[in-house]
């Protein structure tokens, strides 16, 4: 069987969940090799991952000192699968485009990790990640670079049957990211654009062979507005 096939994000996902972590993404590698150089030190922090997917990052975090990790994501294979990269996270299925079932300033780190691009208007989810930040909270964004969905290169891939799969996924420009921060009532304290050249020496090929300068994400580190 071959061809494409275009399914919702939460079904799409639940079909990508069991080969998601092993699949040959550059995506996947730059945002993880991104995560792997954060600054910021979790430790002792109460984090929460909107979209966890398989709970790579949720396991990152505890694994640096998180005091507590909780995720949820829209896909229950997802999550099926970060309940065993993750037994400890706190987890639930829920849709970000809603308001999230969460106390209020209750975190102290919030990530987005190549999420938003299915999310058609930015500042329903960023709003509710405001909501439940504690005053000094950071909020990291780490998502595919508007030069590269520009182009409509999106999340997709291939089943082992040879069938193409895609989902909804929206471009968003640097200008909508910050028209949705500040809607939001978030601030930016940092920017950086990974190219190519960031990922070093033993990154895939499907990232170098673009060249050295080529853009692959955009990573926004953010603090609540007072």
């Amino acid at each position: 069987m071959s061809g494409k096939t275009h399914l919702s994000v939460a079904a799409a996902y639940d079909a990508w969940a069991a080969t998601y972590d092993s699949y040959d993404n550059p995506m996947v590698f730059a945002a993880s090799r991104a995560l792997a150089t954060d600054g910021a030190s979790v430790g002792g922090k109460d984090c929460l991952e909107f979209g966890c997917g398989t709970g790579r990052n949720l396991a990152a975090f505890l694994g640096a000192g998180a005091r507590e990790v909780v995720g949820f994501d829209a896909s229950a294979a997802m999550l099926a699968q970060a309940h065993k990269t993750c037994p400890q996270a706190r987890l639930f299925q829920a849709d970000m485009q809603a308001d999230v079932p969460l106390n209020t300033a209750s975190f102290d780190h919030i990530l987005f990790c190549l999420t938003l691009e299915h999310v058609g208007d930015l500042v329903a989810p960023l709003r509710a990640a405001r909501r439940v930040a504690r005053p000094l909270a950071t909020i990291r964004i780490v998502e595919i670079h508007p030069f590269i969905s520009l182009q409509g290169i999106a999340a997709h891939f291939r089943t082992e049957a040879g069938e193409d799969i895609t989902m909804p996924t929206f471009s968003h420009r640097f200008a909508d990211f910050l028209g949705a921060f500040q809607a939001a009532g978030l601030m930016v304290q940092h920017v950086r654009e990974w190219v190519g050249r960031d990922f070093g020496p033993d990154a895939p090929h499907k990232i170098t062979r673009r060249g050295a300068d080529w853009p692959w994400l955009v990573d926004w580190t953010l603090t609540p507005r007072g």
